[in-house]
């Protein structure tokens, strides 16, 4: 299979840039996240979807037992499926395939230059969003996608910092860079 299987797609012009506009993939978002509360009453989020992962793969974790990751709530791996065709359907639509580790200079920049340590940089830095989504009670797309958008105030607060911490982190790099020159 080849790009050119998919010219129906990749010829489509609203497909056919570099990156899809902005109002197509927000309204993919919005779209997706009104389906998931109309039909399972449920938030859109990865966070539960991952516990539901980490329990079917036999974790023994307390936080990962009990009726949230029942197996009665297992179509919510269906989401994490989701995220990865996502991620497909728009490499092939817009005919472009990065390399899913890299993620532009100043990534590059920051990490480890071995595998190795990019690894275990990347295994800390999951399981510090695991444990800040277990202290927020969700992931940021639960929180900022539906949470906002229902008007909860846990979700306001949690969004809030959300973005404060990706404003600080950034800020904090970039001076960083500069001051010990990358």
């Amino acid at each position: 299979m080849t790009l050119s299987d998919f010219s129906w797609l990749t010829d489509s012009p609203i497909f056919s840039t570099a990156l899809w506009p902005a109002w197509v993939a927000g309204g993919a978002i919005g779209a997706l996240a009104f389906a998931q509360r109309w039909l399972t009453d449920q938030p859109l989020g990865c966070s539960a979807a991952f516990g539901n992962a980490c329990a079917r793969m036999g974790s023994r974790l307390p936080l990962f037992q009990g009726p949230a990751h029942s197996t009665a709530t297992d179509w919510k791996l269906w989401f994490l499926v989701g995220i990865f065709l996502g991620g497909l359907l728009a490499s092939l639509s817009t005919g472009t395939w990065a390399e899913p580790t890299h993620f532009g200079t100043l990534y590059t920049a920051l990490m480890p230059h071995s595998d190795v340590g990019r690894v275990l940089w990347w295994l800390f830095g999951g399981v510090l969003i695991g444990m800040g989504s277990r202290l927020a009670g969700g992931c940021t797309s639960g929180h900022t996608i539906n949470g906002v958008a229902m008007g909860s105030p846990a979700s306001i607060v949690a969004s809030t910092f959300f973005f404060a911490a990706a404003v600080g982190t950034a800020q904090l790099a970039h001076h960083l860079l500069n001051t010990f020159g990358g």
